[in-house]
Formats: C-alpha cells, sequence, structure tokens
C-alpha cells in the first residue's frame, strides 16, 4: 500500500491550497492589527478565530505580503481530513514557500508515513529545522473535524517547534488542547472582538464605496453590523449609488444579506453573466477551463478576471489569476438561488464537473461531484477506470466515504458497482465476502462488449489479489497473479506505465505466495524480477517488499550476510523515506529480526521486531503474522524460553481464516516448535522414521538435532550426509557442522572434532552466526570450545571464538535469572555446600522429593549434568 504522495500525481491540488488569497482591491489601513499580527511573532502559535466574513483571511494575507517574513500557506477544505492527506499539504505548503533547505528531513520526503508515531516525529523533526521565525498559515481550519488529525496536531502544539510561527485561521474556536499554552502565554490569540471594525475603519471602508456617511449613519452601521467586516462591506453596497436608500433599511441577518447577494450581485448583469455565476457555484475552486465545461462556454478566464475586479467576493488564489473561490456567503446565496431557479439543471452542472475533473487527474474531486449528481454508474466507471490506485493507497478512507453515498440497492446493478462495492468490503476487513462480490461483476461483465472488460478485469483481479494475500490463500494468489500477469501480457503497448507497474506488483505477489508455499526457486525468480521491474516503474515501496522478502528467503534457508546486505538495505531505504511503518516495510523488519537472531544480537532483534509489528499493524496479512509470531517463538527458545516460546507458536496457528493455505510457513513453524521442546528438555518419543523435504538442510538439521537428543548418533549422522541444496543455508550448515563435531567428540575422535569445529568456527565467524552455539550450548560443547581455544591459541577465529563464550555466559545469565523459580534459588545457594538433599530438605522444611525435583530442574536450566557442574555454571553467571 502506497502512502499519500506528496506531488502532482495525488494531490493535484497543490498550487491551489499553496496559494496565498490575494485582493485586487485596495483594503483598509488596519495598522492596529498588523501591530497585533507582528506582537504574535513573539509566541510560537497564534488562533485568528472569528465567524465568516469577519476579513480573517483578508487580513493575515495583507500582513504577510506586507512583511519580510517567510511564509507558507495552506488553504484546507474538508477533503483534507485525512492525517495524511492533511500533513501532505503542510509539507507541500513549506515546500512551495521554499522553507525546506538541505538537511531537512521534510526536503526528501515523498510521502507522509502511515504509522501516527512516525508520521508525527518526522513532521515535529522537519518544522523543527525551518528557517527562524518562518510562518506557517493555514486557513479554514475549521474545515478539519477528524479526530486523527486534531489529535496529532495538539501533541504537536504541547511542544511547538521552535523556529516555525504556526498561524491558524479558523471559523471557530478548533477542538485543539491548547490550556498549556494558555496558561504558559505561549499563544496569541485573535477574535472577533479584534477584528470588529473601529469608526475610523469604517468610515474608510465604505468611503472607498463611495458612500459618505454622517456620524450618527456611521455608528448605526457599525453598531448593526457590530464591526464585521462583510456586513460593512455589503452595508456600503447597499447605500453605494442609491440615495433614496438608508442605513436604517439595511437589514443585517442572514434574509437580508442573502437578499442583496441574489439580488444586488446578480442585478443588471448580462443573462451569460448571471448564468455563469449560478452554474460555477457548485464548485469549491473555480478556474476557466472548468467554468467553461460547467457553462459550455469558452469566456471563463474572462468573466472570473472581471468578477475579481469588480467586487471582492470572488477572490483570486495566488498571484496568477488561474484559481479563484467565491465567498461562501455568495456561493451559498448563488446556490440557493440555482435551486430554486433551475432545480433540474443542478445535477447535470455536477455531471459536467465531475468529467472535467476526471480528464484533469483530480479524481476525488470528479468523485465528489458524481455523487452530487447522483451519477452512480459514472462513479463505477471512475473508480476502475482511475481510482484503483487509490484503494492501496493512503487516500482509501476519503475514496470510501465517497462510496458509502451510493445506495446500497445500486452497488450490484452494474460491473464496476459491483468491484465498488467490493473496496467497501476490503477497506472493513471483510475479505471472506469479497469473492463472491466479485464473481458476480465478472458475470456482469460477460454481457458487455470486449472492449469494456479491460479495466474492471484489471481492478477485480487487483482486488481478489489483495485479499487472497490478507488470508494467507497462496494458491489463489499465485493463480490470479497468473491471470493478470496474462492479461497484462496482452496489451503491454496500450498499457505504457501503468501496466509496467501492474506487472511489477503482480510479481511481487506472485514471488511471495511462491514463498510462502516451498517453490523457492520460482520465488527467487518472481522477486527479482518484480524488484527489477519496481526500480524501473519508479515503484519505491514495491522494490521494499519485494527485496524484503527476499531477504526473508535468504536468512530462512541462504546466507544470514545475503539477507543482512539485502533486508538491510531495504530497510534503511524505508526509514530514509518514511515508510518503515508500512505494511510494504514489514518483510524487511521481520528478515532482519532473524539475521539478528542468528547473529546472537537480540537487543537489535528486538527492536526490528518491534518495528515490523508496528508496521504489520497498518494493514495486516495472515503470512507476515505467522513469520511475525514465529520469529518470536526462535527468539524466546534461543533465550532459554521455551514457555513463552510455546504461546508465540500457539498464537501463529490459532485464528486463521479456513482459506489460508501457507504449507512452507507451516513447516518452519514444526521445526521451531521442535527447537522450543529442546530448549524445554522435552524431548518425546524417539523418532520413528526421517521425514524431511529434498534439499531442505535447515529440516535436517532439526531433525538431527532430535535424533542427536535421543542420543541416536547414527541417525543423526546420517541426516547430516551432505545433500544438495537449493541455497546455502549459512546457517544451517553451521549448526549441521556443530552436531557433527559434536558426535565425533562422543565417539572419542578428539582431533577431528576439534577440527570440525574450528571449521564450523570459521564459517561462522565470516557471516557472525552464533545462534548454533548458543542453543547447543552445554557440558560437551564447553568443553570441546575450551579446548580448541587451548589447542590453537593462533587460530584466526580466536577472537571470535571468545565472543561465542562470552555470548554463551551472557544468554545463561539472562535465562537463569529469568527462569529459576524463589524456591530453586533457595536450594541452589545450598548446592555449593557438602549438605545431602534430605539435610536441604530439613532445612528448608520441605520434602526430600521436592528438594529432588527442584534440583533437576536447576540442573536442566544452567545446561549442567551433575551438582559441581551446576555449582561452577552459577559462579560463572553470577548466581552464587
Amino acid at each position: 500500500m502506497d502512502s499519500s504522495r506528496i506531488g502532482a500525481a495525488l494531490l493535484p491540488l497543490i498550487p491551489v491550497k499553496t496559494a496565498q488569497p490575494r485582493v485586487a482591491r485596495a483594503g483598509v489601513n488596519r495598522q492596529r492589527l498588523f501591530d497585533l499580527l507582528d506582537t504574535a511573532m513573539d509566541t510560537p502559535v497564534t488562533l485568528i478565530s472569528a465567524g465568516a466574513g469577519w476579513g480573517k483571511t483578508m487580513l493575515v494575507s495583507a500582513w504577510a505580503r506586507a512583511g519580510r517574513t517567510p511564509v507558507a500557506w495552506l488553504n484546507l477544505d474538508r477533503h483534507d481530513n485525512d492525517p495524511q492527506t492533511f500533513w501532505a499539504y503542510v509539507v507541500a505548503a513549506l515546500r512551495s514557500a521554499d522553507l525546506l533547505t538541505d538537511g531537512n528531513p521534510l526536503t526528501a520526503l515523498t510521502s507522509v508515513p502511515a504509522d501516527p508515531r512516525e508520521r508525527m516525529r518526522v513532521i515535529a523533526d522537519g518544522l523543527g529545522r525551518l528557517p527562524d521565525r518562518s510562518v506557517l498559515i493555514i486557513d479554514d481550519f475549521h474545515e478539519i473535524d477528524d479526530t486523527r488529525v486534531l489529535a496529532e496536531m495538539s501533541d504537536l502544539l504541547r511542544y511547538p517547534p521552535e523556529p516555525v510561527r504556526l498561524f491558524l485561521i479558523s471559523r471557530a474556536r478548533p477542538a485543539l488542547n491548547l490550556h498549556r499554552l494558555r496558561a504558559a502565554g505561549l499563544i496569541t490569540e485573535i477574535r472577533a472582538s479584534h477584528l470588529a471594525f473601529t469608526e475610523p475603519e469604517a468610515a474608510d471602508l465604505v468611503t472607498g464605496h463611495g458612500v459618505t456617511l454622517t456620524a450618527p449613519d456611521l455608528a448605526t452601521l457599525l453598531d448593526r453590523t457590530e464591526g464585521w467586516a462583510i456586513g460593512l462591506h455589503l452595508g456600503a453596497g447597499f447605500l453605494a449609488g442609491h440615495h433614496s436608500r438608508s442605513v436604517a433599511e439595511f437589514a443585517g441577518d442572514g434574509r437580508g444579506i442573502d437578499e442583496y447577494l441574489t439580488e444586488e450581485v446578480l442585478a443588471n448583469r448580462a443573462r451569460r453573466q448571471r448564468r455563469f455565476l449560478l452554474q460555477t457555484s457548485i464548485c469549491e475552486r473555480i478556474c476557466a477551463g472548468l467554468a467553461n465545461a460547467i457553462t459550455a462556454g469558452r469566456d471563463g478566464q474572462r468573466m472570473l478576471e472581471r468578477f475579481e475586479h469588480e467586487n471582492d467576493f470572488v477572490v483570486r488564489l495566488g498571484d496568477r489569476p488561474l484559481w479563484f473561490r467565491y465567498h461562501h456567503l455568495l456561493r451559498d446565496a448563488l446556490g440557493h438561488r440555482l435551486q430554486v431557479e433551475s432545480p433540474a439543471m443542478v445535477a447535470e452542472l455536477h455531471r459536467r464537473a465531475a468529467r472535467w475533473h476526471a480528464a484533469n487527474d483530480s479524481v476525488m474531486e470528479a468523485l465528489t461531484h458524481a455523487v452530487s449528481a447522483g451519477d452512480w454508474t459514472y462513479i463505477g466507471r471512475l473508480v476502475t477506470g482511475q481510482a484503483a490506485p487509490l484503494v492501496l493507497s493512503a487516500h482509501r478512507s476519503a475514496l470510501v466515504r465517497l462510496l458509502r453515498q451510493v445506495p446500497a440497492d445500486r452497488l450490484d446493478s452494474t460491473a464496476e458497482l459491483m468491484v465498488c462495492a467490493a473496496v467497501l468490503l476490503f477497506h472493513d476487513g471483510d475479505y471472506e465476502a469479497i469473492p463472491a462480490r466479485l464473481d458476480h461483476a465478472r458475470r456482469l461483465l460477460r454481457r458487455r462488449p470486449g472492449d469494456e472488460h479491460r479495466p474492471v478485469e484489471l481492478m477485480r483481479l487487483t482486488l481478489r489479489l489483495a485479499a487472497d494475500r490478507a488470508v494467507g490463500d497462496l494458491p489463489a494468489v499465485r493463480a490470479g497473479c497468473d491471470e493478470l500477469l496474462d492479461l497484462l501480457a496482452t496489451d503491454v503497448a496500450a498499457g505504457g506505465a501503468a501496466v509496467t507497474q501492474q506487472r511489477a506488483i503482480a510479481l511481487n505477489n506472485r514471488g511471495l505466495a511462491n514463498l510462502w508455499s516451498g517453490d523457492l526457486d520460482a520465488a527467487v525468480r518472481d522477486l527479482w524480477a518484480s524488484a527489477g521491474a519496481s526500480r524501473a516503474a519508479g515503484l519505491e515501496l514495491a522494490e521494499i517488499n519485494a527485496d524484503g522478502h527476499l531477504g526473508l528467503l535468504e536468512v530462512m534457508c541462504g546466507s544470514v550476510a545475503a539477507a543482512r546486505q539485502i533486508a538491510g538495505d531495504a530497510r534503511e531505504r524505508a526509514i530514509k523515506r518514511g515508510w518503515q511503518h508500512t505494511v510494504q516495510s514489514v518483510a524487511a523488519h521481520l528478515a532482519m529480526v532473524l539475521v539478528h537472531l542468528e547473529r546472537g544480537e537480540f537487543a537489535d532483534a528486538e527492536q526490528a521486531l518491534q518495528d515490523g509489528m508496528r508496521a504489520h499493524h497498518s494493514e495486516p496479512e495472515a503470512a507476515q503474522r505467522v513469520v511475525m509470531l514465529g520469529a518470536q517463538a526462535r527468539l524466546a527458545a534461543t533465550r532459554g524460553e521455551p514457555a513463552k516460546a510455546r504461546v508465540f507458536l500457539e498464537a501463529a496457528r490459532a485464528d486463521r481464516s479456513p482459506r489460508t493455505r501457507i504449507p512452507w510457513l507451516d513447516r518452519w513453524l514444526t521445526m521451531i516448535e521442535i527447537e522450543a521442546d529442546l530448549a524445554a528438555g522435552d524431548i518425546g518419543a524417539p523418532p520413528t522414521g526421517i521425514t524431511v523435504a529434498d534439499g531442505d538442510l535447515a529440516q535436517q538439521v532439526t531433525q538431527a538435532r532430535l535424533a542427536f537428543a535421543h542420543k541416536d548418533f547414527r541417525r543423526a549422522g546420517r541426516l547430516l550426509d551432505p545433500r544438495p541444496t537449493v541455497l546455502p543455508y549459512t546457517a544451517a550448515t553451521v549448526e549441521a557442522g556443530l552436531i557433527i563435531a559434536l558426535i565425533a567428540d562422543i565417539r572419542g575422535l578428539a582431533g577431528q572434532a576439534v577440527d570440525l569445529l574450528s571449521d564450523t568456527l570459521h564459517l561462522a565467524e565470516r557471516e557472525q552466526i552464533r545462534r548454533p552455539f548458543l542453543v547447543h550450548a552445554g557440558g560437551r560443547l564447553d568443553d570441546l570450545l575450551h579446548r580448541l581455544q587451548l589447542l590453537r591459541p593462533g587460530d584466526g577465529h580466536v577472537t571470535f571464538l571468545e565472543e561465542v563464550r562470552s555470548a554463551i555466559r551472557a544468554t545463561r545469565r539472562t535465562a537463569a535469572t529469568e527462569v529459576l523459580s524463589e524456591r530453586e534459588a533457595e536450594v541452589l545457594l545450598f548446592l555449593p555446600t557438602m549438605l545431602s538433599s534430605a539435610e536441604i530438605a530439613r532445612e528448608l522444611g520441605i520434602s526430600v522429593n521436592t528438594v529432588k525435583a527442584h534440583i533437576r530442574a536447576i540442573y536442566r536450566k544452567l545446561g549442567a549434568a551433575k551438582r559441581s557442574e551446576a555449582v561452577a555454571r552459577a559462579r560463572d553467571l553470577g548466581l552464587l
């Protein structure tokens, strides 16, 4: 899933939303408010809060243009009620104002992190590196009602970044926790009482309209409007050129203003101008092209520039006359008049706007107008034809909000709308219900011409793959990928870049399906092909995902060093881009968990595990959940915590979909279960047969460990006879060499055992593999390591040997400290004495059988075979 991209592809309105409003007409000189805003620069946050028409935006815009402080401007609307979209536009505003310098993490940021904590860490870090006393102005903040955005903004304002001054312009007090800032005097609040025009300012305003009022009339107008800027403008306009009108006739209530706007603004307009204003009022923002599409005319640019020049109710967005907006009150009044005069025309106007936006890659705006038009069939076609990337991106929530407005009884009327219904199911996590919807869509599609099938089929297959991957139905994923790749292969030339991207993603999905199904050769081919295709198509997230799964393949059945390089590089790229907590980075995190585990780097393994868990939470997948729990189980077993390992293994097999098919992972879990049993000293009945997959050295080693525990050294040796393998299996090779060395030592071949251990250490040192030595640590291996150190002190791997022995001691200390019960610790204190078990029992007031049971548990947990050995180990660990 892609994050919210900061660029024209998914945020097409950046130039509009980051443009600073400008009015053509010179405003009233309100130096007192300029001075107030200058003073506000001494506090980190300024809140300009007042109702519509109080002149908030015009005041701050005029102040910003007059000052010498660098300013970034962001205009919000209701579509920004999504954390990633909101912060993406904040970063875009800073970038548009050239406030992002080299070294600022926001400079190279191409998408906003999906994880809330990571998102706020990156944003706070970037804001903290802005030039000193930079100003970020966020207009229309009242449009934000999403609790997540408000919570993140509140958290940011608990400790505002020092260099930046934040100006929030809002019609109402935002639901932010500003109490601490108020108490500390760190916020400047400008309200309606500050913005209200004074008598001299009101006199200047009405004079600008060509109206001269007596002092009493001015006072009356000021009293009736209470200094409200738009009311004063309307009052002055009401009086201008009408000597018969009086201030007493001007009503300041909503009806009077609505009447004035609809009658006076539209009065004496040419029919074309009047129709233009009414029809274009359906849009929050308007440009010439959009206006021409809606009105079926060619004079949109001339009209908009003329209206902007004539009054302050049409506002240019930015310095260039490209985009405009109508004052909210004017737009409301025009919209009301349009409904009264031409109700049947409204839906058609929205349809025209929808098609213009769709043709100009503004998909969300196109869908919004299509919903307003009730054009449900077109919504289906628009979603399947253009909105597919939004389904697997951070914009999915906004898309879903629009799709939920489609009447339920219409969602099964066309193949495209059936796909939309499947999108809603996917968003809700109801993966089991998706196949039926998509199959129905396919049946409906058969009745249609062949040239209409492709976009629906592509999206149907993409959704089906996403759902099958989420539940872990790997045979279905492989079959779906084959079908999708065949479909893409039939029309590569016509598809262009989009086909290249879809092919890269399909190869990625098939690669991971082959991996968890156990077809490793095919997995390697597909994942490498996907990584290359993703790189060529500019799909960095898909490339990170492919590399992460290649890293998992390497570490689970290949080279630890290769896994560290591939997955480590993918993980670093994800962190650099702010993507470390996206679902595409999970595999890289989990690969590094297993790499660190093989190297005995438990703290690093825990950190990578935490990152993987946070990323997986954003979009859970069955297979990744199993890998995550399996990694936790193996980590616990390696650290001498078999009970904890069994809990993770039980969780890995629980709560699965009936469609989950992950055979290779299930075999991997079985291997870890055997490791946990061996760590607990629970070896069970002797194995009666050898059942391992051809070429799977990791399975061979696990079965050999089990045979070794049953003292069936012949079977253990036979299992470890050289066999052809798919990949190098360096970790398993190290463990195999270790077991063979121990068998040689048991058979009395002391010299051969030392030679074998030396060779194994050389291989282990090359890739810093330590886990096999930790899990086999005990009397015989300890003695063998000690002998090797004494017999070959000049060997090149003597430092690594000492590191291994040190790691064994540290693991024992941790395991013993965590595993020994309170009573076992008491019994341990008596072992260095000459007291017998019966005498220890009398001292502790317990039965002799209980003492013997505790002593056996102590031996097992300390890896000792007799009393003196347990005492020596306990002293090494600092327990005595």
